[in-house]
């Protein structure tokens, strides 16, 4: 009898110890929620280049979000800040480590890059970022798509997060040309500013497309301006001398062209979304044409942005360009044309001073 009791026993340990084991599911051997991201465009804000196409060891964004299982939402991430480091292939990381539930039936994130930027809720994804300055050369703020998974779409629930992002700031270039009629003429941009431009505002995003997910940005300017000239681009243009402007051959001012060359004045500006008025954002330039053995003459002119339309004529009567829009990169082609003296000769007929003058010889 005792040796039955100590087999029953012993088979009583082996049956917990095989439950044990069975049942022990840890956060060691769950798959870890990861990220990667995407973005067609990308420019200066930490560590990536503008104008530059992928992010770069150092770059962050900040990712909020939360988990459904039938009608309840639970929060996952709320404004939780992901770093990305190597190099020829980046990786993510967060802290602490977040694990995918198999059980739920859907997760949803949202992010805005870089971190610093703003906030994003995770419940609906409603961006604020306030008092964003613009300098210029910085302040690439960038909003993910809205991005569900579930266990069949693509990428599903347990697979890494692929966040694409979107530009809400607008990318501006200016060039000058030289109308072709000025072939033999040198001509060159002595000074150039963009003035009163809108550079300091309120972000905010409160929708995203039902389809595709990308964000709605709704800038609100504050009363703050700046002046922007050559060097205030991530791309720098030096003209502390005058610079030599191009030849584009193209130009004839009657009719519609595409510029066949230009000299960079601003390049890559980063600048706040906003829409133009009459007498209001402007350009001054200040430029000079000067033939060989002839005169040196200097201009000044002040031109309105809001004055720029699609057709590269002399008149500017077509559509105008009115605004600058989230993430759009936008290039203003400036054509310096001179009105030469020319002349032109007739002469004037003989005028009859009457019907005739006579003389009778005796």
């Amino acid at each position: 009898m005792r040796m039955k009791k100590i087999l029953f026993i012993a088979a009583v340990a082996l049956a917990a110890a095989a439950c044990s084991k069975t049942y022990n599911v840890g956060p060691d051997t769950q798959k870890a929620i990861g990220f990667s991201t995407w973005a067609e465009t990308l420019t200066k804000a930490e560590a990536r280049v503008q104008g530059s196409n992928e992010f770069k060891a150092g770059d962050t964004f900040k990712v909020s979000g939360i988990k459904t299982t039938g009608s309840t939402d639970a929060k996952v991430f709320d404004n939780v800040v992901v770093t990305a480091s190597g190099s020829s292939s980046l990786s993510w990381a967060y802290s602490p480590i977040r694990f995918w539930d198999t059980q739920a039936d859907s997760y949803t994130f949202y992010a805005i890059s870089p971190s610093a930027a703003g906030t994003v809720a995770y419940a609906d994804g409603e961006v604020s970022a306030t008092d964003v300055v613009f300098a210029g050369d910085d302040n690439d703020i960038l909003v993910a798509n809205k991005m569900v998974l579930t266990s069949s779409s693509t990428p599903k629930i347990g697979e890494t997060v692929d966040l694409v992002f979107n530009h809400v700031a607008s990318l501006v270039d200016i060039k000058v040309k030289k109308a072709h009629v000025l072939e033999s003429a040198t001509v060159k941009v002595s000074a150039f500013a963009l003035n009163n431009i809108k550079s300091k505002g309120d972000l905010a995003v409160s929708a995203y497309d039902a389809t595709t997910g990308v964000p709605t940005a709704d800038w609100t300017p504050e009363g703050t301006t700046a002046t922007y000239g050559p060097a205030s681009g991530v791309e720098e243009v030096d003209i502390t001398s005058p610079i030599v402007i191009e030849d584009d051959t193209n130009f004839v001012p009657t009719y519609g062209n595409t510029p066949a060359a230009s000299t960079d004045i601003v390049k890559s500006l980063v600048v706040m979304p906003q829409t133009f008025a009459a007498s209001a954002q402007q350009i001054a330039i200040s430029y000079s044409i000067a033939v060989t053995g002839g005169d040196t003459i200097n201009y000044t002119a002040t031109l309105d942005l809001a004055d720029f339309d699609i057709v590269d004529d002399k008149d500017q009567n077509d559509t105008k360009v009115q605004k600058w829009e989230a993430g759009k990169h936008y290039t203003f082609y400036i054509t310096l044309d001179a009105n030469a003296i020319e002349f032109s000769a007739s002469i004037t007929p003989w005028t009859s001073a009457s019907a005739g003058y006579h003389y009778v010889i005796k």
